[in-house]
């Protein structure tokens, strides 16, 4: 049941994307979130993200960003179904660095638009060039990176899977619960830096990080029901409903040579 699930015959007038096995995205989410919660904790109580936000940010996108170079050069992020195999393309160490330079390029581009938008959005302009450009590299990071190493590099995917309410495979759900529970929590928690309550967690860009490091958790656990556990339930669903089909139509066809009989004997 759960190979055809992934299988690419279960998605046949949808975009054909990498497939993702149970099993080894259980590990990537559990992993995801353990790599998001030790980017959160700060090596020295002196490098701490309220006295020194630039080199705070600087550490927690590198630990995002060598777990993310890890699954992409090893190719254990996204999986190809093969029958009942799920087992990593094997693929020339050129291809394998490839993948990892395409992943910083895409990852720093992204960053790059949202820092943009920061400042578009009221972020300092002639100051903090450091803390905008980390925040939204760790932005970048959360919500758009899952993406890059799940949809094929053309517009079309991406615009299918971020931007369209068409009906999507199970890698668009995962990329597109990422992007979005991350990017609009991190647009709810600019709504406490205005405020005239002058605590230190108000100072830019601390809500920002803190609502995308939230909208992160909250996307591990969206992706998990929505990917995994609504697909596996309305299988388990429709099979059942396919068997007491089965069943009612067996009981039918006894059902009525008896029912013949029974009336020529009345008569």
């Amino acid at each position: 049941m759960v190979s055809e699930l992934h299988s690419p015959a279960s998605h046949t007038s949808l975009p054909v994307h990498k497939q993702y096995p149970i099993v080894f995205n259980g590990i990537q989410l559990g992993l995801g979130g353990l790599v998001s919660a030790l980017a959160l904790v700060s090596p020295r109580k002196s490098l701490n993200l309220y006295d020194n936000p630039a080199a705070y940010l600087c550490v927690s996108a590198s630990i995002i960003l060598a777990y993310y170079a890890i699954l992409a050069f090893f190719d254990v992020y996204c999986f190809k179904a093969r029958g009942d195999s799920w087992r990593p393309r094997a693929r020339p160490m050129s291809a394998r660095i490839s993948s990892v330079l395409s992943m910083f390029g895409s990852t720093l581009a992204a960053a790059l638009v949202i820092a943009l938008g920061f400042v578009l959005f009221g972020a300092p302009l002639t100051t903090h060039y450091a803390e905008t450009f980390t925040a939204a590299l760790n932005v970048s990071l959360l919500a758009v990176t899952p993406a890059i190493l799940t949809l094929k590099p053309t517009f079309g995917a991406y615009r299918r899977a971020l931007l369209s309410a068409e009906q999507k495979s199970i890698p668009e759900k995962w990329a597109a619960g990422f992007f979005w529970c991350t990017i609009t929590v991190t647009w709810m928690s600019a709504y406490f830096i205005p405020m005239d309550w002058e605590r230190p967690w108000q100072k830019w860009p601390i809500p920002i990080i803190g609502g995308a490091f939230l909208g992160n958790m909250v996307a591990v656990f969206f992706v998990l029901v929505r990917c995994f556990v609504v697909p596996i339930a309305r299988a388990d669903f429709e099979e059942t409903q396919s068997i007491q089909r089965k069943m009612a139509r067996d009981y039918e066809a006894q059902r009525g040579p008896v029912t013949r009989s029974m009336a020529k004997k009345e008569k």
